[in-house]
């Protein structure tokens, strides 16, 4: 199993929705790292994705561009990127982000919005 860990590996605060929003962003994040991490699994290996180490919390934007978008965008569909992802968390009070980003991607339409890049700062 592959891992990422978001405050260590890309940001201990991811915020905003676009790459026009800063370096910390769902786009950014989606792009640069979350994409090109499910690219490289091979066979049925997962990516555990480790929530809480570092970061505070995640604003709904983050979210929704970083981890709907995969399925906003075409990369993979609602049910291969569920699939494909494990993630953890310790402190408990990150479920919440857990839960939400579950529910971000099954409500996501697979490729309903063609990418096209923000611009950045």
């Amino acid at each position: 199993m592959k891992k990422f860990n978001i405050g260590k590996d890309f940001s201990p605060d991811p915020s905003g929705r676009y790459l026009s929003d800063g370096d910390a962003s769902g786009e950014r994040f989606r792009e640069d790292f979350l994409k090109p991490s499910l690219e490289s699994l091979v066979d049925n290996e997962k990516l555990e994705i480790k929530l809480d180490d570092g970061v505070e919390g995640y604003g709904s934007s983050f979210l929704v561009e970083g981890f709907a978008g995969i399925v906003r965008h075409g990369y993979m569909t609602s049910e291969e990127l569920l699939g494909a992802i494990s993630i953890v968390y310790s402190d408990e009070d990150f479920s919440f982000y857990k839960r939400k980003i579950i529910t971000y991607i099954k409500e996501a339409k697979h490729n309903s919005k063609v990418y096209s890049p923000t611009k950045r700062k």
